[in-house]
């Protein structure tokens, strides 16, 4: 009785030092995880394409969110840090991936002027041409005229709608870019679509824009 009880009171103290052991060693895994994520990230938004790709390496997601919920690739698009999204594109991220407001990298890219990384992506296949929100809109929207350019060439559809059936030319013309206005009419942009509210791109010069040039822009384009 006394040698099983001692047999037992062993086992025990063998099976708690292994339940220690075990917790320390994913304990220390966790903390390396952190560790890797959050050097990931120093990374991406340091611009260090070296260390990004060595993590990429090592087995870090180039799909991974950051602190904020957005891809990578997102914030290295966003910010036109090209050699970083060079390298999360060849670690295999998904360059179509929406962030929660429904934005792509490319789309991000164009807002923001970035020439370098929307070629890159186009280049790469990005998607240019889908339902909602377009790069072409959002080019437009900050007046980008050769991210305008570029996408046309690569046969962007001009007359695109968003989700309230708003087009390039009215957010051109929304954002007073007399310059990119000119750029799509030339284009072939369609003057006469309207929006879910009825109202076109030349109402919108009219009523909340009131760029004279603009709007004899869009009037004479008007003419029968």
């Amino acid at each position: 009785m006394t040698r099983t009880f001692a047999n037992r009171k062993r086992i025990f103290a063998i099976l708690k030092r292994f339940s220690a052991t075990l917790a320390f060693y994913f304990g220390c895994t966790s903390l390396a995880q952190a560790g890797a994520y959050e050097d990931f990230l120093d990374a991406v938004r340091r611009d260090n394409p070296a260390q990004a790709a060595s993590l990429i390496q090592r087995g870090m997601d180039p799909n991974t969110l950051d602190t904020a919920g957005m891809p990578v690739l997102h914030v290295a698009a966003r910010d036109g840090l090209l050699r970083v999204v060079q390298v999360l594109a060849a670690g295999g991220a998904d360059l179509n991936r929406k962030n929660t407001a429904g934005e792509s990298a490319v789309m991000l890219a164009a807002l923001h002027g970035h020439v370098p990384v929307v070629e890159f992506l186009v280049s790469k296949e990005a998607q240019i041409n889908h339902p909602g929100w377009t790069p072409l809109i959002y080019a437009a929207t900050s007046g980008q005229n050769k991210i305008v350019e570029l996408l046309l060439e690569n046969h962007a559809y001009i007359d695109s709608t968003s989700p309230n059936g708003s087009t390039a030319l009215m957010m051109a013309v929304r954002g007073g870019h007399a310059s990119t206005v000119k750029l799509l009419v030339e284009s072939g942009a369609d003057v006469s679509v309207k929006n879910e509210a009825g109202e076109s791109a030349l109402s919108w010069a009219e009523r909340v824009v009131g760029d004279t040039d603009i709007i004899k822009l869009l009037r004479v384009k008007l003419m029968p």
